[in-house]
């Protein structure tokens, strides 16, 4: 099953005077399979993201989770407090109305400069 979730961020690295790493994630396809059998439907997604950070493996640092219909889930994740670092994003997705529909997919890793 193709995977058109998508998840990015706002900039490929942050200095030392960002702020916060704004991220976005929408869904690129159409409608899902109806577990009923009645065609298609669109989407309500649940998900989890996952600010990671590399210390010899991904080790989560931030969770936020929600849900989203039509439009993209925004959220921002603050680096106050958050050490320098090589760093990703991970988001991980579920259809309510089907859970065969989910899956995982992250952003290229990107630095953080404190």
């Amino acid at each position: 099953m193709p995977k058109p979730m998508v998840v990015c961020t706002d900039a490929s690295y942050y200095t030392a005077k960002a702020t916060s790493i704004d991220v976005t994630a929408y869904y690129s396809g159409g409608g899902i399979g109806d577990p009923k059998g009645d065609g298609f439907i669109a989407p309500t997604w649940k998900y989890t993201m996952s600010l990671e950070i590399y210390d010899g493996y991904w080790k989560a640092v931030e969770l936020q989770s929600g849900t989203f219909r039509v439009q993209s889930a925004t959220r921002k994740f603050y680096l106050a407090g958050k050490k320098a670092g090589t760093y990703r994003v991970r988001l991980y997705y579920q259809a309510i109305e089907n859970p065969e529909y989910s899956g995982q997919v992250a952003t290229y890793s990107f630095k953080v400069y404190r």
